[in-house]
């Protein structure tokens, strides 16, 4: 989610560690924290059906002191596809800005010109498709994949949440945290160390996942708040979710 507005930036401007040979032991107190996340969300027969998706957006993003209105389009399929399609309006100039990440090649256009992107932006993209697994839950329980081990509990939005650390080299090593509702088991919030919208500076991201209803017996979040070093991002609404088992992999075409 973090860069979809990469490319909006830019006009508003004008090493994977190598896996031990040995799998690390899962913490127990995790893997029951997701598993009952698992079946809250949906069961994992249920979530492990589908393998990609697609989602409207509508919402607002704070880029550069400006406060924009978008919609757009989300398609993403597993384990390394993702493209987003935004509208905006930037003081007076209409904007369709295209993101996709296929593996570790990405491309940003903005009104159908390539727009350049920072090394660090690039991995950035290239994680969306990461993200959609993660919050899967059930890709969580691999451990060639993941590594899970238990923090103390938080306090998220008044109500207290049990927390799970991700890491693994699909986050390149990287560590995510991970909330979960103590009573549902829903997950409440993702916190990790993502990239702000110039594409280059580091910044604490939180993401808060809320009015949740199921969609093809997935629970699935309706609204989402990002929030970047403490300070709003994006709060942005999710429509239209259609899950599907496969996707077209034409629609995550890159060309030269």
């Amino acid at each position: 989610m973090r860069t979809w507005f990469y490319g909006l930036a830019a006009v508003a401007a004008v090493a994977t560690a190598a896996p031990a040979d040995d799998k690390p032991a899962q913490d127990k107190a995790a893997v029951a924290v997701v598993k009952k996340a698992i079946e809250a969300h949906g069961g994992a027969d249920v979530l492990n059906k589908y393998k990609a998706g697609t989602m409207r957006i509508k919402g607002t993003a704070s880029v550069m002191g400006l406060d924009l209105e978008f919609t757009g389009e989300v398609s993403y399929a597993f384990p390394d596809k993702y493209k987003m399609t935004m509208d905006a309006d930037l003081m007076g100039q209409k904007l369709k800005i295209v993101n996709v990440a296929n593996g570790k090649t990405v491309k940003s256009t903005v009104n159908g010109l390539a727009a350049p992107i920072p090394d660090a932006a690039k991995e950035e993209m290239a994680s969306n498709a990461v993200e959609q697994e993660v919050t899967t839950l059930t890709p969580l329980l691999d451990a060639d994949k993941y590594t899970l081990k238990s923090a103390p509990d938080a306090d998220v939005n008044g109500k207290p949440a049990a927390v799970v650390v991700v890491s693994g080299k699909r986050l390149k090593d990287k560590e995510w945290k991970l909330f979960f509702d103590k009573d549902k088991g829903t997950l409440v919030k993702m916190q990790r160390k993502g990239v702000a919208a110039d594409g280059s500076t580091e910044v604490d991201e939180e993401s808060y996942m809320m009015d949740y209803k199921k969609v093809d017996g997935v629970l699935t979040p309706g609204k989402v708040e990002v929030k970047h070093d403490g300070k709003k991002f994006l709060t942005f609404e999710i429509t239209d979710v259609k899950y599907k088992e496969k996707a077209d992999d034409k629609e995550f075409a890159i060309d030269d």
